[in-house]
């Protein structure tokens, strides 16, 4: 049976060497490449044409779905299992909007990655348990994350939480510095706040961070 050829994206070094060691023993898949960041992943996907892709979705510069995004535009059949520690509603909506076939958390086993990343290759999906759950509380929520931001305002929140400026929130993403403040604007909007301040405090009141 051919292997599936497989990228990992890590930017924890001693994760993403127990990662690649794991994986190069493990029968059916075959590691094609390793980076610390989406830039550099990016760089490196063409050459490597994998079919499935391991994601940590906490990266310095784009995070894991910005990556996702763009390894999709250079391979559009790509496939990808997203790890992370994030279980806010916000970082597990975007998860689910970015179309990714899996999520497991970074606590998981070596069996429960191993399930998870079998079901991905085949074709299927596997989300955790957590995920599902999580989810479906945002969902019964008149006021859920992903009935009231678009996913260009999630993304944008996403940078703000994390500390990052317009400016550098846009040259992430690749949009302009202006669309961006509208984003933030619209976002201050939906979530009472006047202020940079108040919209991360409101935000994080709400679990969305």
């Amino acid at each position: 049976m051919k292997a599936v050829r497989t990228f990992i994206v890590e930017d924890q070094g001693m994760f993403r060497a127990f990662l690649e060691q794991w994986l190069t023993a493990l029968p059916g898949f075959k590691l094609v490449g390793a980076a610390p960041s989406s830039e550099e992943g990016l760089v490196l996907l063409p050459g490597a044409q994998p079919e499935l892709l391991i994601i940590d979705l906490q990266l310095p510069g784009m995070d894991g779905l910005e990556f996702l995004a763009g390894a999709r535009r250079i391979l559009p059949g790509v496939r990808a299992l997203v790890l992370s520690s994030l279980e806010d509603s916000l970082a597990l909506t975007r998860v689910r909007e970015s179309g990714a076939q899996g999520y497991l958390e970074k606590s998981a086993g070596p069996a429960e990655l191993r399930a998870a990343l079998q079901a991905v290759a085949d074709g299927g999906h596997s989300y955790s348990p957590r995920y599902r759950e999580t989810l479906g509380r945002e969902q019964a929520k008149p006021q859920g994350v992903g009935k009231i931001l678009s996913r260009r305002e999630q993304e944008v929140l996403a940078h703000i939480l994390a500390g990052r400026s317009s400016r550098q929130t846009a040259e992430l993403i690749g949009i302009s510095a202006r669309t961006v403040e509208f984003h933030r604007a619209n976002l201050m909007g939906k979530l009472g706040a006047s202020n940079a301040a108040e919209l991360i405090t409101n935000a994080r009141r709400q679990g969305l961070a």
